[in-house]
């Protein structure tokens, strides 16, 4: 596909993010709101929450109704990117971005849902070295650095690789030729 393909491509709102967070968030709240009618039932009162923690019980019901929309969200992302992986039959090199435009998500979305799926057992996919494609089919033999260490989760440019034996974001040990990390994709 040519390049001018991906610019005016309708790509999905919706996020691949997890879900369990938001899912703990709302039982939190739910937690809270149910031990104020303890305290209302058996007139005991902590910080005024039996006058006003029952309140809560409407934030928590929100709260959970948007993890659950995540949690489907994220397995409608996976069935999508899975099928996409079968009807390439398991095997062969493509594009990140071209599997971003058949299911209609975000590449970056794409490559979260992909690394999910690898970490479960589903797929099995490494980045070739020198173009950066997906090679399905083939595992990639993770081996961590001596010398790897975590990168901040926020980043406000690309973190220097020059000289580096090893990917700076995921940690693995590079072959001495490529642009491209075999374990998670990134430019070296």
């Amino acid at each position: 596909m040519s390049s001018d393909s991906y610019k005016n491509r309708y790509y999905s709102k919706q996020k691949y993010e997890a879900a369990i967070e938001t899912l703990g968030c709302g039982f939190v709240f739910l937690f809270v709101a149910i031990l104020s009618l303890f305290f209302l039932a058996f007139n005991f009162d902590f910080i005024g929450l039996k006058s006003w923690g029952y309140w809560l019980f409407i934030p928590a019901f929100f709260i959970m109704l948007g993890g659950v929309q995540q949690y489907y969200t994220n397995n409608k992302f996976q069935k999508a990117v899975r099928v996409a992986i079968l009807d390439r039959s398991n095997q062969g090199a493509h594009k990140l971005e071209d599997i971003a435009l058949e299911v209609g998500i975000k590449p970056r979305d794409v490559l979260k849902v992909l690394i999910d799926l690898r970490q479960k057992g589903f797929i099995k996919y490494r980045f070739n070295s020198e173009t950066g494609e997906i090679i399905l089919g083939e595992k990639v033999a993770y081996v961590k650095s001596e010398e790897y260490v975590v990168p901040p989760k926020k980043l406000s440019e690309p973190l220097e690789t020059a000289g580096k034996g090893y990917c700076v974001y995921c940690g693995h040990q590079l072959p001495s030729e490529g642009n491209f990390c075999e374990n998670c994709g990134s430019k070296i």
